[in-house]
């Protein structure tokens, strides 16, 4: 049964006083410097910010190359796995938990979530006020908004007519495509942090050289 480093540092330590105790008239023996185990936070942020580099990268290309938007896609899905297995090799003292991978995980997600969505929001400036090339975009909204209010139009509840005559309100529609966007983002950090704590969770329990 092999003891781990923690332990055979702390038997030394104990070891060490117990010599010092006995003969207190020796010179100290110099204490070895243990090993920190501690959370490396800038190179957490590093990693991190590094997955929104690489995030930012790939939609810029997918503007140019639609194709491109699929990479993207797997990359947010891989991200805040990939990044644990990253600071893993690169701080290999870290004591890998859970409850790490899914801070990790969750900064992960944030620093995507904050790139891509300024980047996609620049981009739709540009195409309304510069380019003016979102006709499409308007004209599938619109469809989908009629569809929705052709169907509630369709029932005899008063609250269903109701809610029929708000969607018919622009503020209202703005509202409803708002709080959709927010709920992605909400789902996504969510997953960013359950990926990262379910890699971090199989790091703790693989062998650390």
């Amino acid at each position: 049964m092999q003891l781990s480093e923690e332990l055979r540092d702390q038997i030394d330590q104990q070891i060490t006083a117990q010599k010092a105790a006995s003969n207190p008239l020796a010179e100290p023996t110099p204490q070895p410097i243990a090993p920190s185990y501690a959370i490396v936070w800038r190179g957490a942020i590093q990693t991190a910010a590094l997955a929104g580099a690489i995030a930012a990268a790939l939609a810029l290309l997918s503007f140019a190359l639609p194709p491109v938007t699929l990479l993207s896609f797997f990359w947010f899905i891989s991200a805040p796995i990939i990044v644990m297995g990253v600071y893993s090799s690169r701080f290999r003292k870290t004591r890998i938990t859970t409850g790490f991978g899914a801070r990790l995980g969750l900064l992960t997600g944030l620093f995507i979530l904050i790139v891509t969505s300024t980047l996609n929001t620049i981009g739709l400036v540009l195409q309304r006020f510069v380019f003016h090339s979102t006709a499409e975009l308007d004209t599938q909204i619109e469809k989908l908004f009629a569809q929705v209010h052709t169907n509630f139009a369709t029932q005899s509840q008063q609250s269903i007519k109701i809610m029929s005559d708000m969607l018919a309100i622009p503020e209202f529609r703005a509202g409803i495509l708002l709080s959709s966007i927010f709920f992605g983002l909400v789902l996504y950090l969510a997953y960013s942090a359950t990926a990262g704590a379910f890699a971090g969770y199989l790091r703790s329990r693989s062998p650390r050289a």
